[in-house]
């Protein structure tokens, strides 16, 4: 043997089904172990995650909230990703990965119940992405429907179309996909072509909604803060998962045309399967805690103005120094309109310049014309 020889560079010879041998390297073989292992751990995370959030959004969503569309749209999803992680286990466990059948692409062998693993997996993939958009439509919906109406169908129309387009890309995925597996070829020029295309119209369509949904959210904040109302509330944290939602399956699928990972395009629809459950308990647990702060500070309120009710009864009645003018309160919003305390020096001035000072509650203070009266 020459002591060249390098062992950790030699070769496995297989031999095919008519005989012919083909050599496989062995850092080839070890690679594609490697492969599986990194994609299992990758899956079980995924699963682990998924079963949490599922079990945690069972146990802590208001009896209230149970009922709403969103919630079984998430449930859904999640349940869905779990099979679909399930789906991924048992393949991992096949004949398709079955050393000489990976290498020789020959998967005459394999199982009814392994192809029929197969199937499952790529149509629980379609109905994850279906559960998903039709949550996302729904919420976009929810979080514009202070806008106007023609506004609010027009986007209502641009979301539906983006979500169809995504749906026929993927389920021509699927359908070519399943005719792969029951009867499989050497290549399949469009069934790469749709795989890559239909990666590229998710990642679009998550960074569509993620945008309007934080836009609007964005601006209602910033409206907030100027009106003083700058607390952190359940808008917020919405806001900082919908980021969140927007940015990080955007970076996952551009690293995968970067870098190589396995199984890294499947975490997209996990992140985002799992993000808008995991959202509406924080904002839930946060609006609780503001309902309950908000509570005492408004009967503190409701205190302060019985107090200064009676204050100004007593006030009236013990003090004549203090003219109420006259009391209104409009359909829109409640005022009070009054002249300010005057000795009767200052009170004759004012009736001699004709002019009074009238005071709106909160809003703003004015002179106006004093009418004499006619003697």
């Amino acid at each position: 043997m020459s002591s060249n020889f390098d062992p950790y560079k030699q070769s496995v010879i297989f031999y095919s089904s008519d005989g012919a041998p083909f050599e496989v390297p062995i850092k080839v073989v070890n690679d594609f172990y490697l492969y599986c292992f990194i994609s299992c751990i990758n899956f079980g995370a995924q699963f682990g995650a998924s079963l949490i959030i599922f079990i945690v959004l069972l146990l802590l969503t208001r009896p209230e909230k149970r009922a709403s569309s969103v919630f079984f749209l998430n449930c859904g999803a999640l349940l869905v990703n779990i099979g679909r992680m399930l789906s991924q286990f048992i393949y991992f466990t096949s004949d398709y990965l079955q050393a000489y059948q990976y290498f020789a692409s020959d998967s005459s062998r394999a199982s009814t119940s392994t192809r029929a693993n197969s199937i499952l997996r790529v149509v629980l993939a379609f109905l994850l992405l279906v559960c998903i958009e039709i949550s996302l439509v729904l919420q976009v919906q929810v979080v514009c429907a202070n806008l106007r109406r023609r506004y609010r169908v027009v986007l209502l129309c641009v979301s539906i179309l983006v979500a169809l387009i995504l749906f026929g890309f993927r389920m021509g995925l699927m359908i070519v996909n399943c005719k792969e597996i029951i009867s499989p070829q050497s290549a399949n020029p469009l069934l790469v072509w749709l795989e890559s295309n239909t990666n590229i119209v998710v990642n679009i369509s998550i960074c569509f909604f993620c945008i309007i949904f934080n836009a609007k959210l964005g601006h209602a904040i910033h409206q907030r803060k100027i009106l003083g109302m700058g607390c952190f509330g359940p808008m917020k944290v919405i806001f900082i998962m919908g980021c969140q939602t927007l940015v990080i399956p955007a970076l996952v699928a551009i690293l995968q045309y970067i870098v190589t990972v396995p199984a890294l395009s499947t975490n997209v629809m996990t992140i985002v399967a799992i993000f808008p459950p995991l959202s509406s308990l924080w904002a839930g647990v946060t609006l609780t805690q503001t309902s309950t702060t908000g509570s005492s500070t408004s009967r503190r309120a409701l205190w302060d103005r019985l107090t200064f009710s009676n204050i100004l009864k007593s006030k009236q009645t013990s003090s004549p120094d203090i003219n109420i003018a006259s009391m209104s309160y409009p359909s829109h919003k409640s005022s009070t309109v009054y002249y300010a305390a005057q000795d009767s020096a200052r009170k004759q001035h004012d009736m001699e310049q004709g002019h009074g000072i009238s005071v709106e509650h909160d809003v703003s203070v004015h002179r106006y014309p004093r009418v004499q009266p006619r003697g």
